[in-house]
């Protein structure tokens, strides 16, 4: 009999499910459990391409569920747990004893659906016979909408198979359609005692019923396979139906651990680094890169497709991607390589303002649930992102930084340009630039900070659009100087300069229209009014990061960021807590990013305003070591840091979350003083620091170009660092170095000056741009 799912027409905005107890994840295949790995309450799930294609699964023995007696998560796709079930009828005299029980394992692997393999053990001198069931159903909501209203209506129909439940869903709206299906299968169960375990199965359209008898110390093997059905084609975790195999996946983890960065020291920061690397590959979907990186007819394009986080953020996200990118570069360019083949791809042609598209503009999400696939949201192919198109050049740059890689130049040049050229389209009267939503169901705020309420005054009243935010004229600024730079590698030297001027000019008029005298610090934003948003928030810390601050404000904006207002003690709030709209619990008028706190680590280093980076670096590294399995979570409360109490992750906070794994590299890169050049062959070390609790520290497998090292880093009584280096394979020249600007006050040492004079005065085009990737060259 078919059945209804859901009931449409809300007009309140998706909700993200809260963190779930458990979690299993594999490229667009999420698991949200309870504890004990069943499905039954919002917002438990398995999600196959931002659909819930299981709204309950649970495994009953005898009507009553296992009892768990532990779990494990030996890798981010797979559980091992152990339950019992108590045999009735135990006494001491026996037969059946009162310690009598079944012995359950299950090993659990995600990914194009799931695995179940169920290991029973009778560990009594009788024979057991009861019923398993396995639960089943099946809502197909998108992922936004669970725990919110319900928006897509469709409809459920019922296959059977002996040992096999299968679901299919189908929605229409207006000429859209959407269809997906879920198929649980029992495979071959097989009994490993010689004789007297038995079984028989069938299935009704609640689930897949077992009655079973087991032998004496007999047990039995019960594998069920979920598949899931994506736009006609089944996916399979076994690669029986589909093309993913859960365990060829594991011989590749097994293979890139192998030649991975490995950080080695004290498990307090070791523990942080080496989860946020394997946090990165684990988010990696390989579902994704095969649509958009595997092009039919063509070669597969290289590079890695990241998960923005989980359990919310599957799919493609512009700037999230570039972002964790080209952070976590140290430990390895091919998600930096793979984001920009994805938004140069997909880059606009067209001017559409459903999806708050124009010519030029690069993409900001990318959905496959039902909610986009029918019309009801546009984030099947949703530009609404100022960030997107500069972070596209700026992370263009850093990927040739890292290899070295002319080519990369050439075949991403146009798109970089046209993503300026969009850019300059967007700009005022006043010369900045600007977003403004067009989409009825798009985003109000299109900067850094994307939630509607996030740009207000000083008297919290929300900034009216369009909306020039101070870090976005940052990013624009730091684009122009990136661009200049390529352009002269691939020589077009007239076009490098024009650009540079244009960056000079636009940084005078830059501080001139956000710098707040009485406050000593940047404004967050001007109105569609060109008045400035007076209200003190994180950011101007973007703006540090870019270099657009003069030196001999830089101080200033620094020494505010790490105010008692701003600084939670966990990291920089997004607002400070002074303001009238200022709330811990909120997304960007309160909470800590860690993500935002790297930048504004960069911005520290590029000043060399080393006590500020200090206590900014420990804080994050002290927050992930404190934070479960060593994570750092999407973001934070703004809280007061209080002594022995560990920080609070966001409600509803994405973990893992890319972006917050990269920021944990970037810092660690930042604080060692990191910053390679490919195309000279070099890798500057900027004034190394170790945090109090380090005294030692050791990088393996750094690559620079087609060069590798492995570098030790020791602890000075300052918290300064000694550099030794262990192995270099490769030309590789490793030299001390300064940070770009001084806004310290002090001489720089001498051999800094040695360095800077010598970069200045080094003829060729690849110093030149080395001069225009550190800021040191201006018109």
């Amino acid at each position: 009999m078919p059945r209804l799912s859901g009931a449409g027409g809300g007009k309140r905005a998706p909700q993200a499910p809260s963190s779930p107890t458990l979690v299993l994840h594999a490229g667009y295949t999420v698991l949200c459990a309870a504890v004990d790995g069943s499905i039954e309450a919002d917002p438990s799930g398995l999600y196959d391409y931002d659909t819930r294609i299981l709204s309950r699964y649970r495994l009953t023995i005898d009507d009553r569920p296992p009892e768990l007696v532990s779990s494990a998560r030996p890798e981010a796709d797979m559980l091992i747990a152990r339950y019992r079930v108590p045999v009735p009828g135990g006494q001491a005299a026996g037969p059946i004893l009162p310690e009598d029980a079944l012995d359950l394992e299950l090993e659990r692997r995600v990914g194009a659906g799931m695995l179940d393999t169920w290991t029973i053990q009778n560990h009594s001198a009788v024979p057991w016979q009861g019923r398993i069931r396995l639960e089943v159903d099946a809502d197909f909501a998108d992922i936004a909408e669970v725990g919110g209203e319900r928006r897509q209506r469709g409809e459920v129909t019922v296959r059977l198979g002996p040992r096999s439940l299968e679901l299919r869903y189908e929605a229409k709206r207006e000429r859209l359609r959407f269809g997906r299906a879920v198929r649980v299968r029992l495979l071959a169960a097989s009994p490993r005692d010689a004789t007297g375990t038995s079984f028989d199965a069938d299935a009704n359209d609640a689930g897949i019923t077992l009655r079973v008898r087991i032998a004496a110390r007999g047990e039995l093997h019960l594998p069920f396979r979920v598949t899931s059905r994506v736009a006609g084609q089944w996916r399979s975790p076994d690669a029986s139906e589909g093309e993913v195999d859960v365990h060829a996946r594991a011989r590749q983890r097994a293979a890139w651990r192998l030649s991975r960065l490995r950080v080695e020291g004290p498990e307090r920061l070791r523990l942080p680094a080496e989860r946020a690397i394997e946090d990165l590959f684990a988010l990696r979907n390989q579902d994704l890169e095969a649509d958009l990186l595997a092009p039919p007819g063509g070669p597969r394009r290289p590079g890695w497709i990241v998960n923005a986080g989980v359990p919310t953020f599957t799919g493609f996200f512009g700037r999230d991607a570039l972002t964790a990118g080209w952070q976590s570069a140290m430990a390895g360019t091919a998600a930096l390589r793979g984001a920009l083949e994805v938004c140069a791809s997909t880059q606009a042609n067209e001017d559409d303002p459903w999806r708050d598209a124009e010519p030029g503009k690069m993409l900001h999400e990318l959905r496959r649930g039902p909610l986009s696939t029918l019309g009801i949201w546009p984030r099947d192919a949703y530009y609404g992102s100022q960030t997107t198109p500069a972070f596209f050049v700026v992370a263009l740059s850093e990927l040739w930084h890292w290899t070295g890689d002319d080519r990369v130049l050439r075949r991403f040049r146009d798109a970089a340009l046209r993503a300026i050229e969009w850019a300059d389209g967007t700009k005022n009267e006043h010369g900045f630039v600007t977003y403004l939503r067009r989409s009825p169901a798009g985003l109000e705020n299109q900067g850094w900070k994307d939630s509607d309420e996030a740009i207000r005054h000083a008297d919290g009243r929300a900034a009216e659009a369009p909306i020039a935010t101070v870090e976005e004229q940052a990013f624009h600024f730091l684009a122009l100087q990136r661009m200049a730079e390529m352009l002269l590698v691939l020589g077009d030297e007239g076009a490098a300069d024009a650009l540079l001027e244009r960056a000079t000019t636009f940084r005078r008029q830059f501080h001139e229209a956000y710098w707040m005298p009485r406050e000593g610090f940047y404004a967050m934003a001007l109105d569609a009014e060109g008045r400035q948003v007076g209200s003190v928030g994180s950011n101007p810390g973007h703006a540090l990061a870019a270099g657009i601050v003069p030196p001999e404000r830089a101080r200033l904006v620094a020494d505010r960021l790490l105010s008692s207002a701003m600084f939670s003690g966990w990291g920089v709030r997004t607002l400070s807590s002074e303001h009238p709209s200022y709330n811990p619990l909120a997304y960007h008028l309160g909470a800590v990013w860690p993500v935002e706190n790297a930048t504004i680590a960069l911005g520290l280093k590029r000043y060399g305003l080393d006590d500020h980076l200090d206590r900014l670096a420990e804080a994050l590294f002290e927050g992930a070591a404190a934070s479960p399995e060593g994570r750092l979570p999407e973001a934070l409360t703004g809280h007061r840091r209080l002594p022995s109490v560990p920080p609070a992750a966001y409600p509803d906070a994405c973990s893992p979350q890319a972006w917050s794994a990269s920021a944990v590299i970037q810092t660690l890169q930042l604080a060692l003083g990191l910053y390679p050049f490919a195309p000279l062959r070099m890798l500057a070390i900027v004034r190394p620091r170790l945090p109090r609790s380090v005294p030692e520290l050791t990088l393996r497998n750094v690559r620079v170009g087609t060069a590798s090292t492995d570098l030790q880093f020791t602890r000075n009584a300052d918290g300064s660092a000694r550099l030794k280096v262990l192995r270099k394979d490769g030309t590789l020249f490793i030299t001390p170095a300064g940070p770009p600007a001084n806004a310290v006050g002090t001489p720089r040492p001498w051999f800094e000056e040695v360095e800077r004079a010598a970069l200045r005065r080094a003829p060729g085009a690849l110093v030149r741009a080395a001069r225009i990737a550190i800021g040191l060259e201006e018109r």
